[in-house]
């Protein structure tokens, strides 16, 4: 009895101590220099390495936002740091301090912390001379990531992570990423408005909520702690750990940095698709080279692994490394498992790394299974029961998950794609549209969202919304007014853009030349568009002197030397520029001209044609291509074709802008799709990951180039979702789907009047699909297949389903003036009507799907009855030695231009396979041709009339 009364008494005097003073001890760590200290960071480096074995290269500490750097040296016995000093590592340590007690502290973004961290990787490097091994718990490891991306593994030995989740999404046990992605995005709609105003996440909501997930080792601390309150040397021992965990290592989390990382790497998930930004430049972890060493907690359920193990698919490098911890969250780098496990492995790690010392041996060998490990019953032996219950709920999530999906459809569906199919049917001549009146309505709905990324780097709506204006200004001082035709030639930059943008915001027209064209061309086209004036590039000046007096130029730095001339509009400044009172910004209408586009005669002469698209037929392919595409805010769009080129104005530029996707602007000097088709695609998928690109606009044969490329373990890890253009061959089509795991929507669409078809729902291989809401009326009518001629019987004749046809389109009162006389037919099926010949051949299905066959020069009779070299053409690629079969007419004869894979050769069997369901007059000569030889317009079309 009288031990137990002892025992009270201690108790007593012991929580009496505690509730008076607070704690039974002061907080000691180890002792540490702080080397350096800027607003966001102090930078620690600690005393006490061993020198027994010491290892050379530094490790940099990185903790996450809401828990304090002593997560790292909560107490002696259990510290990591002590515990990498004794192993003879030099321990450095990035210390963001809690941001609630310091000035400015909670008006940090993520990109202060971002940048802090690159910032100390560089300072730890040159301190010590070596490159450093970076190393980052739970959100302090997706800052590893997010720096060593940044720097492009600059000065980087490894990355260490412990419980840092790059697929967010599957950290959601159980539900298919579209499922947990529409999830994500109804959360962010929800808390979108309370977080506008929220200065941050105060610590201890940070730290009820981790208690809240570790509810059963809470429970079991609590009952520890009482039973040992009598035993003043147990408590003391614990004291610093119990003080961390019960809210003193937890601080706030501030409300810019937790916005951006709601989302940017929840909703959107950038972690894993890359795109996000930072300092202004775009980020993806595939641009992390280094080795790459990841710790999972096998019991963690605030990481799940399946979280963790997506930086396999997300890095670069070919090193990466799983260590298994059978831990919790918080147990992966604080408590015995730690000790045990975690720090001698990284002490191991790095003597591995350093000095050519024995692989770590829990190093796993192979990936393991990605299967989500939704439960966790660590204390009990019930396999099979775990199993069925894994089973039941993947079954009833697939159920809820269905129904979410379909929900979230349905409501991306109402917010965006009903809205743009409305308004493709409002369209009328004086409707309000251009690119002017776009770019205004975004950046007044979202001045800070980024529009557009290029080089590398982001640039805003309300940046861009700045640029235009001014540069309007600019072109008011040199005498541009409503109506004038002026000519750009540029090369795909933000220059461009903001010229277009400019030219239509003042009811200009933009005539677009073909960077690259020779004099004669450029000369042509300034004829054809009625251009008076004349818009460059810095290095394009030169070349356009030689055939226009005056040049002006725009963009490409604000300092070079430029001829006699030539007008500097960077040197004209936009505030001493008066507009007069009766200017009226984005004035232009449906029925206005916009600009001008180019394309080669159809008859191989070098003849240009040219295509007056007015205001209407502008925001009918943009509308379009954003409603077809189901483009969002979410979506990044890869700009990879020629501006002056009407799938790359019209359709990629435009459906983004109107969609408030990003808008991807491959460096036409080293990227986009590759001009040969060799399978050399550079760095195409490098852009698309540093970028997030989720959608890519092609045209003709662009995606071949990425089908030819060798096969590669990260085909399908990438971002994209959709492969959207019009020319692509069906075998191309199914192997871009197969091999990239992404959809392909194909499209029809005419130049000169509003006649888009577009396969929607990707499922039919090969078609172009069925006319958009609000579309022009079409019809395919007959002909004949010997004279090419339309066929006439009073009027024009409708084919039956099956049947090829030659596309009309009805004709609006606005295009009637812009189109060549000879491609109209009057009172084509009622008198007075007039409908636009668009000289294609397509047939139609018993669906209302139509299938594109060619041209109508294309097209040749066989047995009474019309036939296609297109037909051809789709035989001769299904030879899997077959690079790129062109098929052209000879007089009445086919001939078949055929390039290679590198290293095949063609047999004869093989050809004999591929032709044996078309008759034999539809068999060509074949000559094979080197893959470099075939040429292609910048649409990425071969030009058959310079074969042969």
């Amino acid at each position: 009895m009288g031990g137990v009364l002892k025992r009270v008494r201690r108790s007593v005097r012991n929580a009496s101590e505690l509730a008076r003073m607070g704690r039974l001890t002061e907080p000691e760590g180890a002792p540490f220099e702080v080397v350096h200290q800027g607003r966001v960071f102090k930078l620690r480096r600690y005393a006490g390495q061993s020198r027994a074995r010491p290892i050379a290269a530094p490790i940099l500490l990185v903790p996450p936002l809401m828990v304090t750097s002593e997560v790292y040296d909560i107490a002696e016995d259990i510290s990591a740091v002590r515990a990498l000093l004794r192993d003879g590592v030099d321990v450095w340590l990035c210390d963001f301090g809690a941001p609630e007690r310091e000035e400015g502290g909670m008006d940090r973004t993520l990109d202060d912390h971002v940048r802090a961290v690159d910032e100390a990787i560089g300072r730890v490097s040159e301190a010590t001379g070596q490159d450093v091994h970076l190393a980052g718990y739970s959100q302090g490891g997706m800052f590893a990531y997010q720096a060593a991306a940044y720097r492009r593994s600059k000065d980087l030995a490894s990355v260490i992570t412990f419980g840092s989740p790059v697929d967010i999404h599957r950290n959601v046990a159980g539900i298919e990423d579209s499922v947990v992605a529409q999830l994500a995005i109804a959360l962010q709609r929800g808390i979108e408005k309370p977080l506008e105003g929220l200065e941050g996440l105060p610590g201890f909501l940070t730290s009820t909520g981790f208690k809240m997930l570790s509810i059963r080792k809470e429970v079991g601390q609590l009952v520890d702690f009482v039973s040992k309150l009598h035993d003043r040397q147990a408590l003391e021992k614990r004291e610093s750990r119990r003080r961390f965990l019960a809210g003193e290592g937890f601080v706030a989390w501030p409300g810019p940095a937790l916005r951006t990382f709601i989302d940017e790497f929840i909703v959107h998930n950038r972690m894993l698709s890359g795109g996000f930004v930072v300092g202004g430049r775009t980020v993806t972890l595939a641009d992390i080279h280094c080795p790459v060493l990841f710790f999972v907690g096998e019991k963690d359920d605030i990481a799940r692994p399946a979280s963790l193990r997506a930086v396999r698919r997300a890095v670069s490098s070919d090193e990466v490394f799983e260590v298994g911890i059978p831990a919790g969250h918080f147990g992966l780098v604080v408590g015995s498992k730690a000790l045990a496990l975690t720090w001698p492995t990284v002490s191991q790690w790095m003597r591995w790394r350093e000095d050519g010392g024995h692989r770590p041996a829990v190093l796993r060998e192979e990936e393991p299974s990605e299967e989500v490990e939704d439960l966790a019953f660590s204390d009990f032996d019930v396999k099979l029961f775990v199993d069925a219950a894994k089973d039941g709920v993947r079954k009833a999530f697939r159920s809820i998950g269905t129904l979410i999906e379909d929900a979230g459809d349905l409501a991306i569906d109402l917010k965006w794609q009903v809205p743009r199919l409305a308004e493709l049917e409002r369209l009328g001549p004086d409707s309000r549209v251009g690119f002017g009146a776009a770019l205004a309505e975004r950046a007044a709905e979202n001045p800070d969202g980024t529009f557009f990324l290029w080089r590398g780097r982001a640039f805003s709506y309300g940046d861009a919304e700045g640029r235009v204006d001014a540069v309007v200004r600019g072109l008011w001082h040199l005498g541009v007014r409503p109506g004038n035709h002026v000519a750009v030639l540029m090369e795909a930059r933000p220059s461009f853009l903001t010229a277009v943008t400019a030219l239509n915001r003042m009811q200009a027209v933009a005539v677009l030349l073909r960077a690259g064209a020779d004099i004669d061309e450029m000369r042509q086209a300034m004829a054809l568009g009625g251009a008076k004036h004349l818009i460059a590039d810095p290095d394009r000046a030169e070349e356009a002197r030689a055939f226009h007096d005056v040049v002006w130029v725009l963009g490409g730095g604000a300092t070079r030397d430029l001829e006699a001339g030539v007008v500097d509009m960077e040197a004209i400044d936009p505030e001493a520029v008066t507009l007069p009172d009766d200017f009226v910004p984005n004035a232009a209408r449906a029925r206005d001209l916009a600009m001008v586009l180019f394309t080669p005669s159809r008859d191989g002469s070098g003849a240009l044609r040219s295509a007056q698209v007015t205001g209407r037929r502008w925001a009918f392919s943009a509308l379009g291509a954003a409603a077809a595409c189901t483009l969002t805010p979410d979506d990044t769009v890869y700009s990879s074709l020629p501006l002056h080129h009407a799938a790359g104005i019209l359709v990629t530029v435009g459906g983004a802008l109107v969609g408030g996707a990003r808008l991807a602007l491959a460096d036409s000097a080293s990227s986009g799709f590759p001009e040969e088709l060799d399978g050399d695609v550079g760095p195409f998928w490098t852009e698309v990951r540093r970028y997030g690109v989720t959608v890519v606009f092609y045209a003709g044969e662009a995606v071949r180039s990425l089908v030819n490329a060798p096969f590669s373990p990260r085909d399908a890890t990438h971002p994209i979702r959709l492969f959207a253009g019009s020319g692509m061959r069906r075998e191309i089509w199914r192997a871009a789907r197969d091999r990239f795991e992404a959809g392909v929507l194909e499209f029809y669409a005419s130049t000169e009047v509003d006649a888009i078809l577009a396969n929607a729902s990707g499922e039919k291989i090969g078609v172009v699909g069925s006319p958009l809401p609000g579309s022009a009326p079409i019809r395919l009518v007959a002909f004949d297949p010997r004279t090419r001629e339309l066929v006439r019987d009073g009027g024009l004749v409708v084919v039956e389903d099956g049947v090829p046809g030659v596309l009309v389109a009805e004709l609006r009162d606005e295009g009637e003036l812009r189109i060549e006389a000879g491609r109209i037919e009057h009172d084509a099926f009622e008198r007075g009507d007039r409908w636009f010949v668009s000289g294609d051949v397509l047939s139609r299905d018993e669906d209302g799907e139509h299938r594109f066959l060619g041209r109508l020069s294309e097209v040749f009779e066989v047995g009474g009855a019309p036939r296609s070299v297109r037909e051809i053409e789709d035989a001769l690629d299904t030879i899997e030695d077959v690079a790129l079969p062109v098929v052209r007419l000879e007089g009445s004869r086919p001939v078949a231009y055929v390039a290679l894979k590198e290293g095949r050769t063609l047999r004869d069997d093989a050809v004999r396979l591929a032709l044996a369901e078309l008759p034999a007059a539809m068999h060509p000569t074949i000559h094979l041709v080197a893959l470099d030889a075939m040429p292609l317009t910048d649409g990425f079309r071969p030009i058959k009339s310079r074969l042969g």
